[in-house]
């Protein structure tokens, strides 16, 4: 879907990285890690008997909170045929599983002969307990599943960190933070703050350009009015000017929707909008989303 205008989020720079881990339906199955008796907790591997791949795949875990396996193969398995690639990422995830650094949930995407690309990863204990070294006051949570609405919602968003940095490497990713990291204060009504809650919030750095955007990701489950709601506070925050004066730019957001007819219902709420504040938002697809990201500063 082509662009609706120049994002009013790109600015020059002075100086300046199979999409088979998709949302299908999920099906429950019985966990893989039936409750029982408490056993002491296993020692927390150091990080010099982990290798690179090992760390920053804890860490992308530790950022989404939850990933598929076929998304986290496609990130840190890339060479070799389908079937190699398949049977690495196997081999390290079960590796890392075993250490307690990643918990495998108790729901599959694709269902449970979607293999082992179906299953879904949060940190685990040991996992935690690595990343929050130094920080004594993160507690360490027993990993739970979320519910199907969440799991598919947080999963799509990983999805288009995977689409950007495995479809498009010569787009220069310089930020991708999910919620709650991504959301931001402005001042309201008799200056009270306002929470402005996007799903995510990326930076882009193409050429000489910086493009910086918001990601409203739709999972067809929110009426016109909502979506409509949601974009007055995101114009109610740009007229703040706030965020211009913190970061330069204000971050155009996406919309980004499952498919086409749902795009369309998206730009039929968005229209409601005064005319100053569309120039704020784009409607796209999950499959053209990461294409249009990255093509705007061309456009």
């Amino acid at each position: 879907m082509s662009p609706l205008a120049r994002p009013v989020a790109s600015r020059a720079l002075h100086h300046n990285p199979n999409n088979d881990g998709g949302i299908r339906p999920s099906q429950p199955i019985q966990d893989l890690r039936p409750p029982g008796r408490s056993l002491p907790a296993p020692p927390t591997p150091s990080p010099d008997h982990l290798s690179d791949r090992d760390l920053h795949i804890l860490a992308t875990v530790a950022r989404f909170r939850v990933m598929s396996g076929a998304q986290l193969r496609e990130l840190y398995w890339p060479e070799g045929s389908p079937a190699t690639r398949a049977r690495l990422a196997r081999r390290g995830l079960a590796k890392l599983a075993k250490l307690e650094l990643l918990s495998p949930l108790a729901r599959r995407v694709g269902g449970v002969r979607a293999g082992s690309a179906g299953l879904t990863f949060a940190l685990g204990s040991s996992g935690q307990r690595l990343l929050a070294a130094g920080s004594p006051a993160r507690r360490v949570r027993r990993p739970h599943t979320p519910g199907v609405r969440h799991l598919a919602h947080t999963l799509a968003v990983a999805q288009l960190y995977v689409d950007l940095k495995v479809q498009h490497p010569r787009a220069e990713l310089l930020a991708f933070d999910p919620e709650p990291d991504c959301w931001c204060s402005y001042p309201g009504p008799y200056g009270a703050l306002q929470l402005l809650k996007p799903d995510a919030y990326l930076k882009l750095g193409i050429g000489d350009y910086e493009l910086s955007w918001f990601l409203e990701q739709d999972m067809a489950t929110e009426a016109p009015v909502t979506i409509a709601g949601k974009a007055r506070r995101y114009l109610e925050c740009w007229q703040t000017g706030t965020l211009q004066s913190e970061r330069g730019v204000f971050p155009r957001t996406a919309w980004v929707a499952p498919d086409t007819a749902r795009a369309e219902i998206i730009e039929e709420a968005l229209r409601r909008l005064p005319t100053e504040a569309r120039k704020l938002f784009v409607v796209t697809t999950a499959a053209e989303a990461a294409v249009l990201l990255t093509t705007e500063a061309r456009s």
